[in-house]
């Protein structure tokens, strides 16, 4: 079923602040399609719903305070571009990387195309290198 409110830009929001901040699994039928091509420069392709579930399971278990702050939403048709800052504290396994109990602090661009007041398609870059730094792993020479 999709949303009641299929405004570009309010499904955005309801995926960042329901799907990312409160890591709401349950809502994510309500929010996605069932199944999404994800764009990012790890992966490329289509996954259904319920990897992308356990995607976010995965990362509230790590971070279980994550909040992502958009300073900005742009639309134009069905795509709308946000980007923002993501912070969090590390208490869980993440990349095979055991709880540090440090904080995160990164900065992140992501691209979403809507479809039928749905999230179909995503696209996510992210400063993965930071991340790894702020929980000790830094993968530059020294």
């Amino acid at each position: 079923m999709a949303t009641e409110n299929t405004d570009p830009k309010e499904v955005a929001r309801r995926y960042v602040e329901v799907v990312w901040n409160e890591g709401n699994v349950g809502a994510m039928d309500d929010i996605l399609t069932e199944r999404q091509v994800y764009h990012d420069p790890t992966d490329d392709g289509a996954e259904p719903l319920s990897e992308f579930k356990e995607f976010i399971r995965g990362y509230h278990r790590a971070f279980p305070n994550l909040d992502f702050t958009v300073d900005r939403y742009i639309a134009e048709g069905d795509l709308v571009a946000f980007w923002g800052r993501a912070t969090g504290t590390h208490e869980g396994s993440f990349m095979g990387i055991e709880p540090t109990g440090n904080r995160i602090d990164i900065m992140g661009i992501n691209v979403v195309r809507i479809e039928d007041g749905k999230v179909a398609e995503r696209w996510a870059n992210f400063d993965i290198f930071g991340m790894l730094s702020q929980l000790g792993h830094d993968l530059l020479p020294a």
